[in-house]
């Protein structure tokens, strides 16, 4: 996997625990926070295929209406 690119990023308190949390009961795999985070955004984006530019803007707009 080619890693050229580096997107640092705030996150909610309880989103960044729940990372941690993942990250250091999976000893037994050696994830990092940031392999943690990884992951994730391949599973959304793969789900998604086509159709992620839409979900992420509604979800955009949830967010700041507090409905996320």
């Amino acid at each position: 996997m080619k890693k050229d690119k580096v997107i640092l990023t705030r996150v909610e308190r309880g989103i960044a625990e729940r990372v941690e949390y993942i990250a250091s009961n999976s000893k037994d795999l050696e994830l990092t926070k940031s392999e943690v985070v990884r992951i994730i955004l391949h599973a959304f984006f793969k789900s998604q295929k086509d159709k992620d530019f839409d979900k992420v803007r509604k979800l955009a707009v949830k967010m700041r209406k507090r409905r996320l």
